[in-house]
């Protein structure tokens, strides 16, 4: 009897086989035998990603949707003048106008929270760096010598945003967590 498998060894086999080894004459030896071939030796506790984490990847993973609409945004271009009779300044305008875009949530709703902090972090850091990385650099000085350069459209144009809050939306969906929309021209 001192030999046998403990308690915690039978549980083990079940929790492996689901065969219930209460009843069965087992040696600790054996168990432990069992344990280890049944076993799969290579497991590794699982590690969960944090919910920024997982949001970054999700964000690469649609950013091409995102550049698409970025596209578009860059395919608008136009001129403002000054309304003024006698030499009026003009300026190069890019896009389909600059816009305030944010989320709306419950407050007390911390998972939108972290998903909304996390949000404004990469918009503005990975997933900007992303999007220039799709330009040359001969791209990148033509936009800022017209006056508007690929980060502040980027960063700007109602468009663009509006396609990164969808899909920060999209990806608080997939969690079951509600997140609103709010956009305006500014």
């Amino acid at each position: 009897m001192e030999n046998t498998a403990t308690p915690r060894q039978r549980w083990a086999l079940y929790c492996i086989t689901k065969k219930d080894y209460r009843n069965e004459i087992l040696s600790k030896e054996e168990a432990a035998k069992m344990i280890k071939e049944l076993g799969d030796p290579n497991y590794k506790k699982k590690t969960t990603k944090s919910l920024s984490a997982e949001l970054l990847d999700y964000l690469k993973e649609h950013f091409d949707d995102m550049f698409g609409e970025a596209i578009k945004s860059l395919s608008l271009k136009s001129v403002v003048v000054e309304d003024k009779p006698k030499d009026p300044q003009k300026w190069a305008f890019v896009g389909f106008g600059c816009g305030i875009t944010y989320f709306t949530y419950r407050k007390n709703n911390k998972k939108a929270e972290e998903i909304n902090k996390a949000a404004n972090q990469y918009h503005y850091n990975e997933i900007e760096k992303m999007f220039l990385k799709k330009f040359t650099a001969k791209e990148i000085k033509y936009y800022e010598k017209i006056g508007c350069p690929l980060g502040a459209i980027w960063g700007q144009d109602q468009n663009m945003q509006l396609a990164y809050y969808h899909t920060v939306r999209d990806f608080a969906k997939s969690k079951g967590i509600e997140m609103n929309i709010v956009s305006r021209l500014d």
